[in-house]
């Protein structure tokens, strides 16, 4: 019952992000131009890794395309559903968060999905087409197991990016300051566009056991190509379950430190 209602809710909210897009007509034109022009720019970069390099490691560039691939749907579902994360900074510095507490739904909830990006979400169905069509043209040969596999696997990195948005909506209740946090979130997860494993130490445990987009790109990258992967299967999901579980926690914690805005 609980789900139901909070799904009500989204598709609600879904749908007044759609009407503010149709008002707003003329910015989300320019926002589409700019998410076609840097898809197109991240396609020209893909050709030009597989024209000018043979490998990176132990990865040939085929390779290194679809980890780009992964580490581009990853960010886009995090751009689709917790585009308010970015708005949080405000929300707390002026009280309106004071509101979201006294409302009857988890303002856990209202701060990560209460403005879902219908631009990003609009934008995904094309990307996809054209992600399957880039994929499709890789020497890469890819077994259903590999795409079951890496489709629970993604669900699993999906966990990860929601502990993260998360653990930045805690830093800023504390800290009053989201715009560094997630713009620093957005540069370390940039480090997964490439296999993680091609770091040196200790940079590689950190992208794994400290802020672990390793775990979130790398891994089901990894099993899609058929490579054994660099941590096993039980320990990415285990890793994925505890970073979730963590930073709800940090939240909770952070929560009983918010003196709003009259104080």
């Amino acid at each position: 019952m609980t789900l139901h209602k909070y799904f009500s809710i989204w598709v609600k909210l879904a749908l007044n992000a759609v009407q503010e897009t149709f008002i707003n007509r003329a910015t989300s034109v320019l926002f589409l131009s700019g998410k076609a022009i840097r898809f197109a720019m991240m396609l020209l970069f893909l050709l030009l890794l597989r024209t000018q390099l043979d490998s990176i490691g132990e990865y040939s560039t085929d390779h290194l395309v679809l980890f780009y691939l992964t580490y581009y749907f990853v960010d886009l579902f995090g751009q689709m559903f917790y585009r308010g994360v970015y708005q949080f900074g405000q929300k707390v510095r002026t009280g309106e968060f004071d509101f979201y507490l006294l409302k009857p739904i988890s303002p856990l909830f209202q701060s990560l999905a209460g403005k879902p990006d219908i631009n990003d979400a609009i934008f995904f169905i094309p990307s996809v087409l054209i992600s399957i069509f880039v994929a499709s043209q890789l020497n890469i040969p890819i077994t259903v197991s590999g795409i079951a596999w890496f489709i629970l696997l993604f669900i699993n990195s999906l966990l990860i990016v929601t502990g993260l948005h998360m653990l930045v909506l805690a830093i800023a209740i504390l800290t009053v300051d989201v715009d560094g946090i997630i713009w620093l979130y957005r540069d370390i997860s940039k480090l997964s566009q490439f296999p993680v494993t091609i770091y040196f130490e200790p940079l590689r445990t950190i992208l794994f056991f400290v802020i672990p987009v390793g775990f979130m790109v790398t891994i089901p990258a990894e099993v899609l190509i058929g490579n054994t992967p660099t941590y096993s299967l039980a320990m990415t999901f285990i890793v994925g379950t505890l970073f979730l579980t963590c930073s709800y926690i940090a939240w909770k914690q952070s929560l009983k430190h918010y003196t709003s805005a009259s104080s």
